[in-house]
């Protein structure tokens, strides 16, 4: 009986986080281009995080990227091809090794990383502000943790 309880208190759990983080993404506008005149208004959903962890490395190449984010090599692919076609990252292939394809951000794309990023850190702030001092140190840690597990 005590299994039957613990699988039925986890999925009306889960289905209150999903609630819960539905909201959240409403209420701090945080799908990729939902708001106009966001950093990232334009940009295809995948193309945001790319930026991002772009601009936090140095030595990236495709399939580096594509552990990174632990998508397709052809999902990463497509986005390098729109984010080159705004000239926001460049693909090169370097003399010693022609084999690997390495990938860095062209001076607009740092720019819009960091506005992203920017963006995105303040959202967070907003949204911590409203919890207590213990709340948010709680929270981290439990984002951090599921972090880590996926």
């Amino acid at each position: 009986m005590k299994k039957t309880y613990g699988r039925k208190r986890l999925k009306e759990q889960a289905a209150a986080l999903d609630r819960g983080i539905a909201t959240l993404f409403r209420r701090y506008k945080l799908e990729p281009g939902i708001a106009a005149g966001s950093p990232y208004a334009s940009l295809h959903a995948n193309d945001v995080g790319l930026l991002v962890e772009l601009a936090a490395g140095s030595d990236w190449n495709v399939r580096r990227v594509a552990q990174l984010l632990g998508a397709p090599m052809t999902t990463v692919s497509s986005a390098l091809d729109r984010l080159e076609k705004r000239k926001l990252v460049a693909r090169r292939r370097r003399p010693g090794d022609r084999r690997v394809v390495h990938v860095e951000l062209t001076s607009l794309g740092r720019k819009l990383a960091g506005r992203i990023h920017g963006s995105q850190v303040a959202m967070c702030g907003e949204m911590l502000a409203e919890l207590s001092a213990r709340d948010r140190k709680e929270l981290i840690r439990m984002v951090r943790s599921i972090a880590e597990i996926s």
